[in-house]
C-alpha cells in the first residue's frame, strides 16, 4: 500500500511525505562571488484527500532560480551560505511549497466523509440523517409535524 511507502513526514504542516529522494539537475555558475543557480527538480509525494484523508500520490515539478553570496559578502536578493558548500535544503522546500496543489482531491467524485459519523462514503453509505434544514423555518415545520390541519 502507498502507506507502507511513505518513508517519513515532512516538517511542513505534516501534510507531505517524500516517497523517493528529492531530484534536482542544472547549473551552478560563479559570477563575481555570486553563485548563480538554476536547476529543475522533481519530488513524488504522498499527501491526505481534503475530502476523505486518503493518501495520494503526486509528482511535484519545480524550477530553482536562485543567487548565493558568501556570509560578509551579501548583496541583494541572494542567500548566504559559508564554508565550500551550499546548502540548498531550504530552497528546495520553499519551491516545493510553492507548487503544492491548494486542494488534494484522491479523484474527481471523491464523496468525503459522512459529517456525522465519519464513515467513508466512497465504501458506501451510512445510515446518518444529513438533512440540513434551516432553523429560521423550524417554527413553521413544527405545525407540519403535529400532524394536524392547517
Amino acid at each position: 500500500s502507498i502507506e507502507d511507502q511513505v518513508n517519513g513526514t515532512w516538517d511542513h504542516l505534516d501534510v507531505v511525505g517524500f516517497l523517493q529522494p528529492v531530484k534536482i539537475e542544472g547549473t551552478l555558475v560563479n559570477e563575481d562571488d555570486i553563485f548563480v543557480l538554476e536547476a529543475n527538480g522533481v519530488a513524488k509525494i504522498s499527501m491526505r484527500c481534503d475530502r476523505c484523508l486518503a493518501l495520494v500520490v503526486k509528482e511535484i515539478c519545480f524550477e530553482l532560480k536562485e543567487r548565493f553570496t558568501h556570509i560578509g559578502r551579501e548583496k541583494k536578493e541572494s542567500e548566504t551560505f559559508s564554508g565550500g558548500q551550499i546548502d540548498l535544503t531550504d530552497v528546495v522546500k520553499r519551491s516545493i511549497v510553492g507548487e503544492l496543489p491548494m486542494k488534494c482531491i484522491c479523484r474527481q467524485d471523491c464523496k468525503g466523509l459522512c459529517s456525522i459519523c465519519g464513515t467513508d462514503l466512497n465504501k458506501g453509505d451510512c445510515q446518518c440523517d444529513t438533512t440540513v434544514r434551516d432553523p429560521r423555518f423550524e417554527g413553521l415545520m413544527a405545525l407540519f409535524n403535529n400532524n394536524e390541519e392547517v
